[in-house]
């Protein structure tokens, strides 16, 4: 008999040092056994062997069973293993949209939803999708992505701690002398011998290399985010991290209020502010900001136009600069030009999720 199995993948030590480990519910017919995966190496051990998890004497993936997951989250290289294996022996991968999740709740605790996806995959199958080589290409990478950044982060840390180094040792010279230029000559004879530094930015340039070769074999990248002027690599990578899968929204709406381009309830875009918590994804918003600028540098292209356009109709909407209450200016030119950015971004996240959907459909 095959078994519905529902896994929540759970970041393995929570910021407090308190124990988080991966649940796991396997339901076979009647039977229903729940139990936890404290270590990545109990998770792989789980996906490649026959093991003994507990008194139960369960076994590891077994052909014929259905997993079921949560779309996006922590647990994509869980998902990514265990579909590899599951196409070896003839099991089946599938993960649902967390909204669609959320609606079958009813009172059901979110601790509880390991066993709520092992009913749901049992009961509707058809409320699931089936992970594919194309996704595990996505969550590939994803992976790469978050390995360059880190790289990139390693690298500018490294640039700091020499460039400071090097200051310290001018202004601390016994000789007294600071000849004109000295700092700049310094630090860049410093970062040319800097074995550290060289092999970060060696690192750097081999993870950007294999970005962008795993960004290439997407087909939402070619199609959507690669005839985009100004839509380079390093941008669209972030965007498509961010959002994982379009799957993941079901309105054009949702989709902006996550990437921070939406418009609140009193008309405004959102912007960080003391005290409140920002609900947006901040790569993706870095990312559209980035991407933003592009466009302005680039007025000749498609979006640069669109750009262009909002800034016409609101400069007609709003000739006259005004002085506000707490004595800030509003409609003046920068105003103006931000106020334009954000909406053609707004636009644009509409255009990906429009353009992402048909993708998806066909």
């Amino acid at each position: 008999m095959s078994r519905s199995i529902g896994i929540v993948h759970r970041v393995k030590t929570t910021k407090a040092g308190k124990a988080h480990p991966t649940k796991v519910c396997i339901l076979k017919g009647d039977q229903s056994v729940n139990y936890k995966l404290e270590t990545e190496e109990n998770e792989l051990s789980w996906i490649k062997e026959k093991h003994q998890i507990s008194k139960d004497k369960l076994d590891g993936l077994m052909p014929g069973d259905t997993i079921a997951m949560i779309l996006g989250g922590s647990g994509d290289n869980l998902a990514f293993a265990l579909s590899r294996q599951a196409d070896e022996i003839g099991a089946k991968v599938m993960r649902i949209p967390p909204f669609i999740l959320k609606e079958h709740r009813n009172g059901h605790l979110k601790g509880d939803d390991h066993i709520l996806l092992a009913q749901l995959v049992k009961e509707h199958e058809d409320q699931f999708y089936l992970i594919s080589p194309r996704d595990r290409d996505m969550i590939l990478m994803r992976e790469c992505l978050r390995h360059r950044i880190d790289a990139m982060k390693s690298r500018i840390s490294c640039e700091q701690r020499v460039k400071q180094r090097e200051i310290g040792k001018i202004f601390t010279s016994v000789d007294g002398k600071f000849p004109e230029g000295q700092i700049e000559d310094s630090f860049d004879q410093a970062k040319a011998n800097n074995a550290i530094l060289n092999n970060l930015i060696a690192e750097e340039k081999s993870l950007k290399k294999d970005l962008n070769e795993s960004l290439e074999r997407l087909e939402i990248y070619q199609k959507i985010f690669k005839p985009i002027t100004g839509c380079g690599p390093a941008i669209a990578s972030r965007i498509i991290s961010s959002i994982i899968d379009i799957k993941r929204f079901n309105s054009k709406a949702k989709l902006k209020k996550f990437c921070g381009v939406h418009v609140d309830e009193e008309g405004n875009f959102p912007r960080r502010r003391v005290n409140q918590t920002c609900n947006w994804n901040p790569l993706a918003r870095q990312a559209l900001f980035l991407l933003g600028d592009q466009f302005n540098r680039r007025p000749d292209s498609f979006w640069g136009q669109k750009l262009r356009e909002q800034k016409k109709k609101l400069r007609l909407k709003h000739p006259e600069v005004i002085l506000t209450e707490k004595g800030k200016k509003r409609y003046n030119d920068g105003h103006i030009h931000k106020m334009a950015i954000w909406k053609t971004l707004s636009k644009f996240v509409e255009y990906v999720w429009m353009s992402w959907w048909e993708l998806e459909r066909s």
